[in-house]
C-alpha cells in the first residue's frame, strides 16, 4: 500500500481523511500522529466549525423570526380590511399578537421566550374542517399534506402563500371533512427546539 505523507495535508484535509479512513489501514497511525502533532490547531479548527454551525443555525432561526413579524403585519392589514366585511375578523387579533411577540423574541435572541415561537408554529401544524367547525392558521403560508373525505378519501399536497386565521365556518361552505398537516411548521419547530437546546 502507498504511504501517504500527511504532513503535506491542510488541517481541513486531515479532518476529512480521518472521517474516511478505517482503523486497520496502514496509513491510520501516520494520520493520527499528524493530527496529534497539530492538536492545538485541530482543537481550534473544531471549535471554529462548531461556532460556524451554531451561527448558521442562529441565522436560519432569525429568518423564522422575521417571517413571524411579517405574518403579523400581513394579518393586521387583513384584520383592518376584514372589519369592514365582518366582525369575525377580530378572531385573528390574538394570533397577530402571538406572531409579533414570537418574531420579536427570536430576532432579539431571548431564548427563554422561544416557546412563543414554538407555540405559534405549533398552532399552524394542524388545520381541520369537520361539519361547521373549521380551524386554519397559517403565518405567511405553508407546505401542507391533507386528507379529505366525505363520499371518498382523497390525499392532497399544497403550497400556501397566504396568511389565514379561521376558527369557525359556515355549514354550506364546508361540504367535506378534512385534516391538513403543515410540514413547514414542523421543520420550523425542530429548528427552534434545536437552537434553544444549544443556546441553553
Amino acid at each position: 500500500m502507498i504511504k501517504v505523507d500527511y504532513a503535506q495535508y491542510t488541517l481541513e484535509e486531515l479532518m476529512e481523511a480521518r472521517q474516511h479512513i478505517s482503523a486497520d489501514s496502514e496509513n491510520y497511525p501516520a494520520l493520527m500522529a499528524e493530527i496529534s502533532a497539530r492538536q492545538e490547531n485541530t482543537s481550534s479548527y473544531e471549535q471554529q466549525q462548531v461556532k460556524a454551525s451554531f451561527h448558521s443555525a442562529e441565522m436560519r432561526v432569525k429568518v423564522i423570526g422575521y417571517m413571524q413579524l411579517l405574518a403579523a403585519l400581513v394579518m393586521t392589514v387583513g384584520l383592518i380590511v376584514g372589519l369592514f366585511e365582518s366582525g369575525w375578523s377580530l378572531i385573528s387579533l390574538p394570533f397577530i399578537m402571538l406572531s409579533a411577540a414570537a418574531g420579536y423574541t427570536v430576532i432579539s435572541e431571548q431564548v427563554r421566550w422561544y416557546w412563543l415561537s414554538i407555540l405559534n408554529q405549533g398552532l399552524q401544524v394542524v388545520s381541520f374542517s369537520f361539519g361547521v367547525l373549521n380551524y386554519k392558521y397559517t403565518g405567511l403560508g405553508g407546505i401542507q399534506i391533507g386528507f379529505t373525505w366525505l363520499t371518498e378519501f382523497k390525499l392532497s399536497f399544497g403550497i400556501l402563500l397566504s396568511s389565514t386565521v379561521r376558527v369557525t365556518g359556515h355549514a354550506e361552505a364546508l361540504a367535506e371533512n378534512a385534516v391538513h398537516i403543515d410540514v413547514l411548521a414542523l421543520v420550523f419547530i425542530v429548528a427552534l427546539l434545536t437552537l434553544r437546546e444549544r443556546q441553553q
